[in-house]
């Protein structure tokens, strides 16, 4: 009985890790911030949703003393055209999730939530400019991370060859 008991406990703790969730939206348009660490800049991607809208941010690496931002875009070197509508299939993550070889600003500037690991509070912590991970693939809304799983329509993404 226990083992029956464990199993089931074990099947929904996992497919609630796996969930995913998709917004669907229209590209409106992006704007640079400032960040509390000035080796990151904030991309934030303004989204309609109807009648609503929406923020996403994405947290980019920035050369302070070069004044260079490495943008590729969400996910991997996706760029978004204004007026187009989107899909977004998003996976809620924990700022432990994110690989510890990446240089991330959520690893770095962020104290998770002790209810809900993907809510978190920004502090402020300067770092060295240091350009290590994929950097569009983690976005946050509302101060809860996301890790973008899929964008739909697809033939948006553009994969660089590197050639010799």
């Amino acid at each position: 009985m226990k083992t029956i008991v464990f199993y089931i406990v074990a099947i929904l703790c996992f497919s609630h890790c796996k969930v995913q969730e998709k917004i669907t939206f229209i590209y409106v348009d992006y704007q640079y911030e400032e960040t509390k660490n000035k080796s990151f800049i904030n991309k934030r991607l303004v989204l309609a949703t109807g009648k609503d809208s929406l923020e996403m941010n994405i947290k980019l690496p920035y050369d302070r003393i070069h004044h260079n931002v490495i943008d590729r875009g969400p996910l991997y070197n996706c760029h978004l055209k204004k007026g187009t509508k989107y899909t977004f299939s998003l996976q809620k993550k924990c700022v432990t999730d994110i690989p510890e070889t990446f240089n991330s600003y959520y690893r770095l500037n962020t104290i998770p939530d002790k209810d809900d690991c993907s809510k978190f509070i920004e502090i402020k912590k300067d770092t060295e400019y240091n350009y290590l991970g994929d950097y569009g693939k983690y976005v946050d809304i509302n101060s809860c991370l996301y890790e973008i799983i899929k964008i739909y329509p697809d033939d948006i993404v553009f994969i660089h060859i590197k050639t010799r």
